[in-house]
């Protein structure tokens, strides 16, 4: 038995427009989608091109600037208000101790030295001065400081001879550094005038000895050096011939000889 298949009806026309609009709609997205990719893709590749540039070391060269040569002078680091920092100097001075009175006279020590000695003129006896106590007063005279100047058993110059030589002076003597006092030798030979015509000390080694008077004296050896020579170099001067006129025969300076 056949059967017959029956018409198929129309479908309204709002169907029809429904369908159409929804394929617009969706050809619309995937232009919309295509041209989002495409333009994410472009503004990436300019990002990452820079990231490469700024991840390489810079290689730009620097050109030196004309007359300028040598190394500069470094600048001091400035600090947060512009200003540059200068360096401070750190540790507290050596504070002297104040003199608490008189020295004794078993209190002081006399070191005696020469540091230069020569023949034939003013040598300076250094003596230094050093004490117990942190600091106290010593009054430096000819009647409490002597000095003498022996070879052997030869006394050559002596303050009890020249007194004149110690200057009266009134000085601070410490424990913890010495104090210096120079007496002046003339290098001559002293007498009981101390005159000032007696012989020069020879050159050689001498020892010179310096106390406070009544206590231990100090000793020292020094070397009386030759003064050297004076060598005065004189200069030649050409002597200049004078010229004649003629030869040597003959002329108007001609000798009577020829």
């Amino acid at each position: 038995m056949q059967t017959t298949a029956r018409p198929r009806r129309r479908l309204p026309a709002r169907v029809y427009w429904f369908r159409r609009t929804l394929v617009l709609l969706t050809a619309l997205a995937l232009v919309f989608a295509i041209g989002r990719l495409l333009n994410g893709s472009g503004s990436d590749a300019p990002a990452a091109s820079a990231e490469v540039a700024a991840a390489k070391p810079s290689t730009t060269s620097t050109t030196p600037t004309p007359g300028v040569a040598g190394p500069q002078p470094l600048q001091p680091a400035a600090t947060g208000k512009g200003k540059a920092s200068t360096p401070t100097a750190t540790g507290n001075p050596a504070v002297l101790a104040v003199p608490s009175g008189p020295c004794a006279i078993d209190e002081i020590t006399v070191t005696p030295s020469v540091p230069q000695a020569t023949a034939g003129g003013r040598v300076d006896l250094v003596l230094q001065l050093t004490g117990i106590k942190p600091a106290c007063t010593f009054t430096v005279s000819s009647t409490t400081l002597a000095a003498k100047i022996i070879s052997g058993k030869d006394r050559i110059w002596s303050t009890q001879d020249c007194p004149s030589a110690v200057k009266t002076a009134t000085v601070v003597v410490r424990s913890a550094e010495p104090t210096q006092v120079v007496v002046p030798w003339s290098g001559r030979r002293s007498d009981d005038a101390c005159s000032r015509t007696t012989a020069w000390a020879v050159p050689g080694y001498y020892h010179v000895a310096a106390s406070v008077i009544g206590s231990e004296p100090g000793d020292a050896q020094f070397h009386l050096q030759l003064a050297p020579r004076q060598v005065i170099t004189k200069t030649a001067r050409p002597h200049q011939k004078k010229k004649g006129t003629g030869t040597v025969c003959g002329g108007d300076n001609a000798a009577t000889s020829c």
